[in-house]
């Protein structure tokens, strides 16, 4: 399924972003080798859009091709406590249908708005869970092949993993996950959930944290400790529930941008800290001196 000139907005959390010049849903894994032999041959431009959590995509969009997995590439199957899931479906999908059958490790990062695939990719965590805890293998298209990478290979690390460095599309990751009682897994993504909604804007559109954490730092806290919270650029407003939210209230991708460059400056400025962003940046953005 091939689209052009689709409005990404309409495909991210922040409700931010251009057009892409082409928008291709890839089902199956034939499809999927053909569209990266074409991409490779012809040195296109192209980014893997999974659930749209983690990233601001430029006003002016995207000017080579965004990849979406869908089918074949968005399949659950349990063997008992290993579950392998196409890197196309969301954490929470995949939460529900392991909660279902009793299996127990993705409560806590079911709250996250994104894919498996995205998930692994920044090895994402909640509550002092991460992927790195339950990921047994991924499958990946890495240098124009198909490769198997088992949990060692993938080198997790905070907000890290090998995939990062290489020129790689995870297609399927295999989890290992524990047998628990339903209600136990249901009530503990509840907690997780309540507590989320008490301390993150999450009825706002945003891309959850901007930025990273940095060891012994409270980001957040020193975020509002230097006044972050309810400073705006245009529509781009710092969460006054949460000082690492960028809330949209009407705003550019590019104001968002302008918002972050200045809290990082000013961090610098304050605690001589540099701090660096969760969120990738999709399409050309240019620096404003604000």
């Amino acid at each position: 399924d091939t689209r052009k000139n689709v409005e990404l907005k309409n495909f991210t959390t922040f409700r931010l972003g251009g057009k892409a010049k082409y928008f291709l849903t890839i089902k199956t894994l034939e499809n999927f080798l053909k569209v990266m032999d074409y991409i490779e041959r012809h040195k296109l431009k192209y980014f893997i859009l999974g659930a749209g959590s983690n990233v601001l995509i430029s006003d002016s969009g995207y000017a080579g091709i965004v990849i979406r997995l869908s089918g074949d590439l968005s399949r659950i199957s349990i063997d008992d406590n290993l579950v392998e899931v196409g890197a196309g479906v969301r954490v929470v999908e995949a939460f529900a249908k392991c909660r279902d059958v009793g299996l127990s490790g993705l409560e806590t990062l079911a709250t996250i708005p994104a894919t498996i695939g995205g998930m692994v990719y920044m090895n994402a965590g909640a509550y002092g869970v991460e992927m790195a805890d339950i990921t047994e293998y991924v499958v990946s298209y890495t240098d124009g092949k198909i490769k198997y990478f088992s949990r060692d290979e993938c080198e997790f690390d905070y907000r890290k993993s090998a995939f990062q460095e290489l020129n790689s599309v995870i297609l399927r990751v295999g989890l290992r996950l524990k047998h628990s009682r339903k209600e136990e897994i249901h009530t503990r993504y509840l907690e997780i959930l309540k507590q989320k909604q008490l301390s993150q804007p999450l009825d706002k559109y945003s891309a959850g944290s901007v930025f990273r954490r940095v060891k012994g730092l409270s980001i957040s806290k020193m975020l509002d400790d230097m006044g972050a919270k309810g400073f705006s650029i245009g529509g781009a407003m710092v969460s006054n529930k949460h000082a690492n939210f960028i809330i949209n209230q009407g705003a550019r991708a590019q104001e968002v941008f302008d918002l972050i460059q200045i809290l990082k400056k000013k961090f610098k400025e304050i605690y001589g800290v540099d701090i660096n962003t969760e969120i990738k940046f999709i399409g050309d953005f240019y620096e404003t001196n604000r």
